[in-house]
């Protein structure tokens, strides 16, 4: 079997990057032949096909001028749809897997596809096909799902997305287009979400229910890059008993709710990342008195040595989050986490078992759950966290999210799938954690 995996880079940076590449490497694992296709850009990964990848595009450089010069190539790419044909036809693949193309590769590179007859498959990793600022949410309104319906429009009128009114008025015009046109919603055979929260919300929005499926998003191995112990050990004796967040520094992860929660609780925090938000995020925590901590961009061994030192990871999102991969490497790792019951979080921590959740927005709430852990005895919290454990380690595992892909692909071409999972079941140390 041959797959194009499709997505904007080529490089492990946020969540729908790291699904992109673990997708294409499990199925290589499981014999396919797979090829990948995104634009170019100075972090990708060496890949023996980048000769097809279109030029690099950031539709945020520049000034204003710059902006509206490039409004044609922001909805629509012709070299890659160009480059996309020449790929397909020199690679002849069976299925094509999209996990993200939007202004960068554009849908322009689905009519290639379309016009051959290659069935499309394409994972929601946010809800940008209905809301043109990707959240539902922005900071000023909170939770918002106001472009539902196709009115996209209010982008521009609710200036969703930071920066001035030309990039609002951008990102609604495509979103105007895409949902009108139903280019997307018309061209791909199924959409897959990694929770069952976002399946059902995109039904609820007005897609089809029989192009819609849920297959959970699966961690690779807590073994790609093992903590320090002396780091670990060290990051004990500096901090103490300590909450962990880590991930971007954005308003839609509730950071603010957190610091707040620890300020009420009188916790301290250790924050990992970057992001827009921290600048404000420190001023807040010096005018609450938080003990806080900012340490920047970690990975590898150095940022699992946090996770691994803290007594319990924070997570307060105020948007609708789907499958945050980070909260399942906590989790595999024995780490018991406190999050917000909002999207497809409640799916991944089960209140009062392998964690606990707290109402959105809540600091106080979610104080008082950080207060809970941090009053439990040693051997009941890691109780806890081996169930949270065996929990990630039983449930987001790789011969499900395999299987699950198949079964799909099997529906797109009868008896392909069904023979590879076939051929999965006669060799499992393929698919062992």
């Amino acid at each position: 079997m041959r797959l194009i995996g499709v997505h904007r880079l080529h490089h492990r940076g946020g969540g729908a990057e790291s699904v992109h590449l673990d997708h294409l490497m499990l199925f290589r694992e499981m014999g396919w032949d797979c090829a990948e296709f995104a634009m170019q850009h100075p972090r990708n990964q060496p890949s023996p096909f980048s000769d097809y990848f279109p030029s690099g595009f950031d539709p945020d450089e520049g000034g204003l001028v710059h902006k509206v010069k490039q409004v044609a190539r922001f909805m629509h790419s012709t070299e890659a749809r160009d480059k996309f044909a020449r790929l397909i036809d020199d690679f002849r693949p069976d299925i094509i897997h999209i996990h993200g193309l939007y202004h960068h590769l554009t849908s322009s590179v689905l009519k290639p596809a379309v016009d051959r007859g290659i069935p499309l498959v394409f994972t929601l990793h946010d809800f940008k096909l209905i809301c043109p600022a990707y959240h539902f949410y922005t900071e000023k309104s909170g939770v918002c799902e106001g472009c539902g319906g196709g009115k996209q429009y209010r982008c521009l009128t609710r200036q969703c997305k930071e920066g001035p009114i030309t990039t609002n008025a951008v990102y609604a015009l495509d979103g105007l287009f895409q949902w009108h046109s139903g280019r997307i919603r018309n061209a791909i055979d199924m959409f897959v979400g990694p929770s069952q929260s976002i399946v059902d919300k995109f039904a609820e929005h007005g897609f089809d229910p029989a192009k819609l499926a849920y297959v959970p998003n699966f961690f690779e191995t807590t073994d790609d890059a093992p903590e320090d112990h002396a780091m670990v050990a060290e990051l004990r004796e500096k901090y103490g008993r300590y909450v962990l967040y880590f991930g971007r520094l954005s308003p839609e992860k509730g950071i603010n709710v957190l610091i707040d929660a620890c300020a009420r609780a009188d916790l301290p925090v250790v924050l990992v990342g970057d992001g827009p938000k921290r600048e404000a995020l420190m001023e807040q925590a010096q005018r609450l008195g938080v003990k806080a901590t900012f340490i920047g961009h970690q990975s590898g061994s150095q940022l699992w040595s946090y996770v691994q030192a803290a007594t319990v990871i924070g997570l307060a999102s105020v948007w609708y989050e789907i499958a945050p991969k980070s909260l399942l490497e906590a989790q595999a790792r024995g780490k018991v986490v406190v999050a917000s019951a909002i999207g497809g979080l409640p799916e991944m921590v089960r209140d009062g078992d392998t964690g606990f959740l707290a109402p959105p927005g809540n600091a106080e709430a979610l104080a008082g759950a950080l207060t809970r852990v941090f009053s439990m005895p040693e051997d009941e919290l890691a109780a806890m966290g081996e169930r949270a454990r065996t929990f990630a380690r039983t449930t987001f595992t790789r011969q499900r999210y395999y299987e699950g892909m198949c079964a799909i692909y099997d529906k797109l071409l009868p008896g392909a799938g069904r023979r590879d999972a076939q051929a999965a079941q006669a060799s499992p140390q393929a698919v062992a954690i």
